[in-house]
């Protein structure tokens, strides 16, 4: 899929997404790797294609490595993203689910 023009924007690349990697403190926000190489992608919670109002939005930017980025796709597609009725994840490789 060919990227969309809004990534190479002043407001995604010098605003948003640095912002997002900050907040984060240039780690992961699924497996905990540093991201200070920057090997870091930032993913929106909620698609752009499907919320574009919410591309900037802190609350809608996780800061991933390159291989959690990919795996997050993957799940979206796959249907394995979201939670139950009860509000546990449906994902069974969720961090909720793993040993203390």
């Amino acid at each position: 899929m060919k990227p969309l023009p809004f990534y190479n924007t002043s407001a995604w690349r010098r605003k948003a997404r640095k912002q997002a990697l900050l907040d984060a403190n240039y780690t992961c926000q699924r497996c905990h790797t540093s991201l200070a190489g920057g090997d870091g992608n930032v993913h929106h919670r909620k698609p752009y294609r499907q919320a574009p109002a919410l591309a900037t939005e802190p609350l809608n930017l996780m800061a991933l490595c390159r291989s959690c980025h990919d795996a997050e796709h993957h799940e979206m597609r796959r249907g394995k993203r979201g939670c139950d009725v009860n509000g546990m994840p449906t994902n069974p490789n969720h961090p909720w689910f793993r040993g203390t």
